[in-house]
C-alpha cells in the first residue's frame, strides 16, 4: 500500500495482513480524495477514526493537512501506525490515540475541518456514531463515511447532512457536512 499523492507520494504505507486491518484501497482513496480535494485540504485539522494502517489520514498529510489525529484501538495497529508517520516525516504533525472511537468522540478536543472513518464492515451500520462525530467538528467540517453497501447510513445525523454518495464495488463512500442540508 502506498501513499498516492502530494509530498509523500508513491512511499509505502506500513501493513501487516496478521494485523486484521482492511486498509482503504487505492482506488477508493484516489476517488474520495478527488471529492474532498474540492472542499481544499490545506491547512486542515483532521481525524482518522478507525485508523487501522492509517492510510485515509496519512494521504490527507501527505496533501497538505496541517494535522491528523489517529484513533485506533488497536496497540499493535497503533505502534505500526507510529512508525509509519515517523518514517514518512509525519510524526510531527500527527498523533496516535489508542483508544475506542466512543471514547475518543468524549476526550479529543473538536474543530476537525475534515472527519474520516472506515470502520470494520464487522461493526455494521455506525449510525450511533455517526450521530455523535458531530461533537468533533468545526462549522462546515466535512465527514467521509466508508461503508458496506449492505449498511446503508442515513440522510442526517444531527448536524451532519449527506451532500453526496459514491460507490465503488461493495464499499460506499458517504460524504457529509456539518449544517449540510440533504
Amino acid at each position: 500500500m502506498r501513499v498516492i499523492a502530494g509530498e509523500a507520494r508513491g512511499r509505502r504505507i506500513g501493513s501487516l495482513k496478521r494485523l486484521g486491518a482492511r486498509p482503504t484501497t487505492a482506488r477508493v482513496r484516489s476517488a474520495l480524495f478527488s471529492i474532498l480535494e474540492s472542499f481544499g485540504l490545506e491547512g486542515k485539522r483532521v481525524v482518522d477514526l478507525y485508523a487501522g494502517t492509517g492510510t485515509l489520514g496519512i494521504e490527507a498529510l501527505s496533501r497538505g493537512a496541517l494535522w491528523a489525529d489517529f484513533v485506533e484501538a488497536s496497540p499493535k495497529r497503533c505502534a505500526l501506525l507510529r512508525e509509519t508517520l515517523n518514517s514518512l516525516g509525519f510524526s510531527d504533525r500527527a498523533r496516535v490515540h489508542c483508544m475506542k472511537v466512543e471514547r475518543a468522540i468524549e476526550s479529543l478536543d473538536g474543530s476537525y475541518n475534515l472527519i474520516l472513518m472506515d470502520p470494520p464492515y464487522t461493526l455494521g451500520p455506525v449510525h450511533d456514531i455517526l450521530d455523535r462525530v458531530g461533537a468533533l467538528a468545526a462549522d462546515g467540517a466535512v465527514v467521509a463515511a466508508g461503508h458496506s453497501r449492505h449498511h446503508p447510513l442515513e440522510p442526517r445525523y444531527n448536524r451532519l447532512g449527506l451532500i453526496t454518495e459514491r460507490r465503488y464495488g461493495d464499499t460506499v463512500c458517504s460524504i457529509y457536512r456539518e449544517g449540510g442540508n440533504p
